[in-house]
């Protein structure tokens, strides 16, 4: 089969290349990939992978050959899935990595939802109830920010779109946005969750817009710079307590890391 694999030795650090096909396990499928999409991340990190590696995550296409366990999709059902080595011909995935694709969805489309949506999925299902808060995205014209701003509105947030320029902003307001803002400083108030996927300086300044007991998601750093916080930056005064005339919240909020 063809495929494209990591080559370090190369100034493109990948190579088109010829490999044997690939030989499903008891819980895998085999799939006939048509279509796969490319993300910022694994262009920018080809570097990180032996040579040789088939590289790719996100595919959609059918099944050549189902689980011989029984699980998962049958052969012939239209899929798409995610999973090491999707930028190949054909690709062996793990059963519950893979989802049966209604008729009416078109396979190019859903070939690019695998790894934007599940980070933007997970990442606001571990942000608690979303229903009236302030959920700040930055990068939100980018694949993640694009599915993240539906899927927090549908859940009822208030959401601020931060974006590069007025032009990237384009669409975000028909996809749920309720503020689109050019940049961190034209935002006004506090927020309660945060997706950022920008990092440095804009990773700083977004920590310093979150509402104390809020959360910052890290989940991308397209720009590639050092983010340094200013001393205590992390730090904010809490109420009074019975100890003293004041306590200290040891968080602003708190930083996950995707």
């Amino acid at each position: 089969m063809r495929a494209v694999v990591a080559a370090p030795d190369t100034d493109e650090g990948f190579r088109l290349t010829e490999l044997p096909d690939p030989v499903p396990g008891p819980g895998q499928v085999l799939v006939e990939v048509r279509h796969a999409a490319v993300n910022a991340g694994e262009i920018r990190h080809l570097s990180g992978w032996p040579a040789g590696s088939v590289l790719g995550h996100d595919a959609a296409g059918h099944v050549l050959r189902g689980a011989t366990d029984g699980t998962g999709p049958r052969e012939g059902d239209r899929v798409v899935a995610f999973g090491a080595g999707a930028w190949a011909r054909l690709a062996v995935f793990e059963v519950d990595s893979v989802a049966v694709v209604p008729t009416a969805v078109d396979l190019a489309e859903v070939a690019a939802l695998p790894m934007v949506g599940l980070t933007a999925l997970r990442t606001l299902r571990t942000s608690g109830a979303l229903l009236g808060r302030r959920v700040l995205i930055t990068g939100a014209s980018g694949g993640v920010g694009r599915v993240a701003t539906q899927l927090a509105r549908h859940c009822g947030a208030y959401v601020v779109a931060v974006v590069g320029s007025a032009a990237r902003g384009a669409g975000l307001t028909d996809l749920g946005a309720d503020e689109v803002v050019v940049g961190l400083d034209a935002v006004v108030g506090s927020v309660d969750v945060v997706l950022e996927t920008v990092g440095g300086p804009s990773l700083v300044t977004a920590w310093g817009l979150l509402a104390p007991g809020g959360v910052l998601h890290s989940i991308g750093w397209a720009s590639g710079e050092p983010a340094a916080f200013p001393v205590n930056s992390t730090f904010a005064v809490g109420r009074r307590g019975r100890c003293g005339p004041s306590v200290t919240r040891p968080l602003r909020g708190r930083i996950s890391r995707f």
